[in-house]
């Protein structure tokens, strides 16, 4: 009972983050699921593939619940979410059928990306909290722009089990000039798309290892459902909050949760 109150807890936690900032509750699972996992017996050797399948799937449910919030209040951008999404889920398939979903992609490899990309967020979200946001000078986008913002999102999520919001937002809102409010709209958009295929490519999958406990191909349900459940609690919560909050205010707490994960998965490299 207690591990699935952890559980509950941990989804609720990412669904917030994920409304709050609209880059999925990855940063939460990435950093509790390891730990849950080896303690259900899963095997060491592919905690790796086990962790992103199921915060890819935990992801899936953060951004439906946020972007049913959105869709509400009349501010899902349809044109930049399907452009995006596809890209993304072509380039995240790819690379999770070559290279993640194999023993080349190790628990070593997977600690490096995971502090590398939270220490570039890290730094970037203290940055742009003190810029301001540069609503009203919005940049047309391209079909072709929209299309390498996918891949660079599919990439980062599926190397890592992140939202793909970690390079969606800053483009968006540092490099086209979009206002934070819609590229947060459009990054929870695109996370659902791409995750909702990255979770049945992982549901189709053959494990390494053949180990089964309450799991269809990389996706275990005890751990997917009960994450899934906090998730469409917290996630219009966080939507909501983030219409209340500070940029500057929004900023702090998830760098705060970032940097924890980084002590986490270097003390793990040591």
């Amino acid at each position: 009972m207690t591990d699935f109150l952890l559980l509950f807890i941990m989804g609720l936690a990412g669904g917030l983050l994920a409304g709050l900032i609209g880059i999925g509750g990855g940063v939460m699972y990435i950093l509790a699921l390891p730990y849950l996992l080896i303690g259900m017996g899963f095997p060491e050797q592919e905690i790796v593939q086990y962790t992103i399948a199921n915060s890819i799937f935990g992801t899936m449910f953060a951004a439906l619940a946020g972007n049913v919030a959105l869709i509400k209040r009349g501010e899902f951008y349809w044109r930049e979410i399907v452009l995006i999404g596809v890209f993304g889920t072509i380039s995240s398939v790819l690379l999770l059928h070559l290279l993640v979903n194999t023993p080349n992609y190790n628990k070593q490899l997977f600690n490096y990306v995971v502090i590398v990309l939270m220490a570039f967020i890290a730094i970037r979200t203290l940055v742009q909290s003190n810029k301001p946001i540069g609503e009203g000078f919005e940049k047309k986008m391209s079909k072709f722009t929209l299309g390498l913002i996918g891949v660079g999102a599919g990439s980062i999520s599926a190397l890592s089990g992140l939202g793909g919001g970690t390079a969606i937002i800053p483009i968006l809102n540092s490099g086209l000039k979009m206002s934070m409010h819609k590229a947060k709209a459009i990054s929870l958009g695109v996370i659902f798309i791409t995750a909702f295929f990255l979770s049945i490519f992982n549901l189709l999958e053959s494990p390494m290892t053949d180990f089964v406990n309450q799991s269809t191909g990389y996706i275990v349900w005890p751990l997917a459902l009960m994450i899934s459940f906090g998730v469409v609690i917290g996630s219009p919560l966080g939507v909501i909050l983030a219409r209340r909050l500070s940029n500057k205010l929004i900023s702090y707490i998830f760098v705060l949760f970032v940097l924890v994960v980084i002590a986490d998965k270097a003390v793990q490299l040591i």
